[in-house]
């Protein structure tokens, strides 16, 4: 019941921020909602049991696309000059949302959602029990081969999240870190330009 509550009530945090976004009078305002909304939608994941889904979440939008929307909206003049967030096609805009949210709405009714934890096989068949709780370097074993693997009824996929952390911080580490520095001079030039 405590996790109903809260999910409604990020749910609903993240919509209003996504409205906010939308009929805010100034940009910049509008970029922190969306921020918000960011925020609100990892929270749905981690509620939802997505955990690392959660954390991308976080550290992609809300650490990185939001800092690049703030930098073009530092870039911009007149930021805080208040303009009106209605204009000719509010009545257009409104339908368009409206029949999509139907549409969404009608196709999200009627799905045939599976509600048991039905089995997940990995490519090359190997598979492990649901209950099972192996640590990275076993679930590496099993989806190598290398250890036998048990019985594929009610299985998962082992070994995912460490398999992605391994290939980041080994093979395209440079990478990695090229794209970190690019964000630093992003971030110094824009505070630069910003304070000319």
């Amino acid at each position: 019941m405590i996790e109903q509550g809260a999910f409604i009530a990020i749910a609903a945090v993240t919509l209003i921020a996504a409205c906010a976004v939308v009929v805010a009078r100034t940009v910049f305002v509008s970029a922190l909602w969306l921020v918000l909304s960011f925020v609100g939608i990892a929270g749905l994941y981690i509620m939802a049991g997505a955990y690392f889904l959660g954390v991308v979440q976080v550290l992609v939008y809300v650490g990185a696309i939001s800092v690049l929307i703030l930098f073009a909206v530092m870039l911009t003049r007149n930021v805080m000059a208040e303009e009106s967030p209605f204009n000719r096609e509010t009545v257009i805009s409104f339908m368009v949302v409206g029949s999509l949210f139907g549409v969404l709405a009608i196709a999200g009714y009627t799905a045939d959602w599976p509600l048991t934890h039905g089995a997940v096989t990995p490519a090359n068949g190997l598979a492990v029990p649901a209950g099972t709780d192996l640590g990275a370097s076993a679930a590496l074993a099993v989806a190598a081969g290398a250890m036998p693997a048990a019985d594929p009824g009610a299985a998962t996929m082992p070994g995912t999240v460490a398999m992605l952390g391994r290939s980041l911080m080994s093979e395209h580490l440079l990478a990695f870190e090229v794209m970190s520095i690019i964000l630093l001079v992003a971030l110094v030039g824009a505070i630069v330009i910003a304070r000319d």
